[in-house]
Order: C-alpha cells, then structure tokens, then sequence
C-alpha cells in the first residue's frame, strides 16, 4: 500500500511540473505561405529553398518592418515545385504578416539572383495565413512529465518493497543482553576517562618537576656563587694596586726630579760663590748606592715567607706586589733605587741591608 502512494504521489508530481512548465511558456503562431517554383528541377527548388532560409531573407523582413531582431523563417519543399514558408511570431497577425513579407522579398530575390537563367520564376499559390499555434503545448508537456514521475514513483516503489523488514516481535532476553553489554561499556569507558585524567595529572607533575630542574640547573650554586665573588674581590683589588702604584711610581719620579733640580740649584750656587773651584770628585755614596741598586725580589721574598705569621690580607697585598714589582726588576731581579719608598711603605719595617 505504502508503495502505491508513493508511486501516485511521484506522478501527481510529474503532472504539476508538466502545468508549471506549460503556465510558463510564451505563445507562439505559426503562419504558413505557399509558392510554386518553375522549373521545379532538382537544381532550382533547393536553390531557392537555401535562399527562403537564409539570412539576407530574414535581415530585409526585420528592415522593412522594423523588427528588433531578425525572424526565423523555414521553408520545406512540396511536390510539383511547391514551397511552403513558415513563421513564427508571439501573435496569429503578427505571423501571417512577417510570413507575407518574407514571400515578397523571397520573390524579389529570385528575380534578381537568377535573372540570367530564363523561366525561373517564384509566384504566390496561397497567401500567408495562421496555422496553429506552437506554444504552450500542454499536452506534450503533461505526457512528457507524467511519464517521468510515474518512472521515479515506481522506482520508489520498488524500493520500498525491496528494503527488508524489522522483527516486530524483539525477544526479552536479547534486550536484556544488549542493556548488561551497554552498561559494561559504559562502565568501561568511565574507566578509561578516569584513567586519562589520572594520567594528565601525572604528566603534569612531571613537566613541573622538569622546569623545577631546569630552573635549578641554571641557577649557580653557592660555591661558585662564592668563586664568582672571590674572583671580583680579586679583580677589583688588582685594579685598586695598579693604580695605587702607578701613583706612587709618579710620585717618586716627581721627587726625583726635585732632588736633580735642587742637585743643580746647589752646585750651581758653588760654582758662583767659588769662580775657580777645584774639581772634586762626585759623592761616592750615591753612586754605589745606585749601582748596587735598591731592594732585591728575592729579598723581598725571603722578607715575606719569614713574616708568614702576618693577617693572610697582608700576604695577599705583598704577594700582589711582589708580582707587580717583577715587571721593574732587571734581569736578577733588581729593582730601581726609585722603589725604594714604595717597597718601604710596603713592606716596612725593613732590615738594613749589606753596606747600605
């Protein structure tokens, strides 16, 4: 029974797209003209049949009534050298007067084109009249959808008819069945969830654990924290002595210098108040002084090793001298008679030294 309806459902729809389809189309007449053509050959009647259809026919019909576009005229060859012309138009009058003139130009066209060939002539048999009309066509519309629709229904139908059917009748024992599989899976998926939330929350702990590691890798630690500092504190102490001794060293040269001065100052007093002195030989003392030179680096070091009982800040300032002073000590390790200031400051108080 279902399948029935379906299949008369199908095609009541198939005919209602058949009434759209009609409602929708345009009216068109068609208007019908016959001439006979003499000689009625084989060679004349094709000629001017191709000629009827051309578009020089068709261009002067749309010029001489002022059409907005060319009409399509057909022309279909009859017994006996008979033409018969047709024409379509939205109204019977309009047909039958564009199918008229057609004729006349279809005859005017003929003399001129075959003028040179004698007896060939076009005369009017019967005059353009409406036909019948062309459209809508209600009938051929409803036949041609109702057949489609009948075609889809009884596909439908067949269908319909094919799909197998569901048991009525659904036994206790497999429900209960289907309900403990159901609440074993569900149970089971709870599980699961559970466990991919426990697991989630592990993987969590563990990537917090790693940028607590990380973190504490790159941090120092606090011995070298204190390397770190005890290297500034260094640093920043070979800095302070550079300087305290390039200070010093200045200041020496400078004392030096006023004592050469005042050197040249005095003898030059001796020389005026004496204008012919005798020469006298230069104080000794100086010189060997100078030329024994000042403080060894090894004095100075045998000096520091027997004051070991010293704080270890001043072991650490005489050891920083001592390898300051090395780079103004000549080859045995002699230093400059200009030092002998800064070593006393230094490592003051000093023992008197062999014929100083």
């Amino acid at each position: 029974m279902r399948a029935l309806l379906v299949a008369a459902g199908c095609l009541v729809a198939g005919l209602a797209a058949g009434a759209i389809w009609t409602w929708a189309q345009p009216d068109r007449y068609r208007a019908d003209a016959r001439v006979l053509v003499r000689p009625g050959s084989n060679r004349i009647a094709p000629a001017v049949e191709a000629l009827a259809e051309s578009s020089l026919v068709e261009s002067n019909v749309a010029q001489t009534l002022h059409l907005s576009s060319p009409p399509h005229v057909s022309a279909t060859s009859g017994k006996g050298g008979v033409l018969t012309v047709s024409v379509e138009a939205e109204s019977r009058e309009r047909a039958r007067q564009i199918d008229a003139e057609a004729v006349v130009i279809l005859t005017q066209t003929v003399a001129q084109r075959f003028g040179a060939t004698p007896g060939v002539t076009v005369t009017p048999l019967d005059p353009a009249h409406a036909a019948e009309q062309t459209s809508p066509t209600p009938g051929r519309n409803l036949l041609l959808t109702g057949l489609i629709g009948l075609v889809a229904g009884i596909a439908a139908a067949a269908a319909i008819t094919m799909r197998p059917r569901s048991s009525a009748v659904t036994d206790p024992r497999v429900e209960r069945r289907l309900g403990e599989r159901i609440d074993e899976v569900s149970k089971r998926e709870r599980a699961l969830a559970k466990r991919a939330g426990e697991l989630a929350a592990r993987e969590r702990q563990l990537e917090l654990r790693a940028e607590e590691l990380a973190a504490a890798s790159s941090r120092p630690s606090p011995s070298d924290q204190a390397v770190v500092r005890r290297e500034e504190d260094l640093a920043q102490r070979q800095r302070e002595l550079e300087v305290s001794l390039a200070e010093r060293q200045s200041d020496l040269e400078q004392r030096d210098a006023e004592l050469k001065a005042r050197e040249e100052e005095l003898a030059a007093a001796a020389v005026a108040a004496e204008p012919e002195p005798e020469p006298e030989p230069e104080p000794e003392v100086p010189a060997r002084q100078r030329s024994a030179g000042g403080w060894t680096l090894q004095a100075l070091e045998s000096l520091v090793r027997e004051r070991s009982h010293a704080a270890p800040e001043q072991q650490e300032e005489w050891t920083n001298y001592l390898f300051f002073l090395r780079g103004h000590a000549d080859a045995d390790g002699v230093l400059p008679a200009s030092f002998d200031q800064l070593v006393n400051d230094v490592f003051g108080p000093l023992p008197l030294r062999n014929g100083g």
